[in-house]
């Protein structure tokens, strides 16, 4: 009779409270700073400090979400501008606000998109998968399981048009939505010029990328590079679209912001 069992979690409340309790499991001398950490632009998962006093921003995913790498991205932008704050907020703790923090994501699956996309971006990306599992005498524990990153040569280098992408989404009603998407941003300032990759359509300005399309199955986000007065980039925000009604058009907005903010500065 087997002792371990593996079994599903009804909500991530549930996954947080096993995770909490099996940091040390997740990497040995992982000290939890704060749970559900506090910011404007949201609420990451675990703040925590690696044994080398490294912060580490720890995303969780109940299942498989396209969005996980977006939100830690958001997060990483906050801490990473803040974390001389952080280290006087947890002064009685051995910060090193000199490093830049490290980001996990753990879900029970991650998409070959997110694992390709995780080799393409700054900072980097360290993925966990997990299976929770029920002992003998009904606790919860958990077994986490390193996600190797694709290598560079491996990604499929054959081009991507904006069609295939488009065919990628099987919801027909879509289509259209994601046809107007592409007319609004290149429509919101002359020299935008969109670009594909094997995941979705970027849109740049000036050698800047401010904008990207990213389909899935069905649905496509909208994500805007916010990028502010001095030409800096301060965040990452996007929006699912399903039915076509979200309300998804304060993003155009942003886009049109950042596109302003790079013209004045004459980049």
């Amino acid at each position: 009779m087997a002792t371990l069992k593996k079994v599903k979690l009804n909500n991530e409340k549930e996954l947080h409270a096993i995770i909490e309790k099996e940091l040390d499991a997740l990497e040995e001398g992982l000290e939890l700073l704060k749970y559900e950490f506090g910011m404007e632009k949201g609420v990451p998962d675990f703040l925590c400090m690696d044994s080398g006093g490294r912060l580490v921003i720890i995303e969780v995913k109940l299942q498989e979400d396209e969005n996980i790498l977006f939100q830690a991205l958001r997060y990483y932008s906050v801490i990473d501008k803040q974390r001389y704050v952080i280290a006087k907020v947890f002064s009685d703790k051995e910060i090193d606000p000199t490093k830049h923090p490290r980001m996990l994501l753990i879900a029970e699956k991650l998409s070959d998109d997110i694992r390709r996309l995780s080799t393409l971006i700054v900072p980097d990306v360290e993925l966990y998968e997990y299976t929770t599992l029920l002992t003998p005498n009904k606790k919860h524990g958990i077994c986490y399981h390193p996600v190797s990153l694709p290598k560079i040569e491996e990604i499929p280098s054959k081009p991507v048009t904006i069609q295939n992408l488009r065919e990628y989404m099987t919801k027909d009603t879509l289509k259209p939505l994601f046809d107007e998407a592409i007319e609004k941003i290149k429509n919101i300032g002359k020299g935008i010029k969109e670009y594909t990759t094997q995941n979705y359509v970027g849109f740049k300005y000036k050698g800047r990328q401010i904008a990207w399309l990213s389909p899935q199955r069905k649905s496509f986000d909208v994500g805007v590079v916010v990028i502010d007065e001095n030409a800096r980039v301060v965040d990452y925000e996007s929006k699912r679209i399903e039915i076509g009604d979200e309300g998804y058009y304060n993003i155009y907005e942003k886009i049109g912001k950042s596109f302003e903010n790079i013209s004045l500065l004459g980049l």
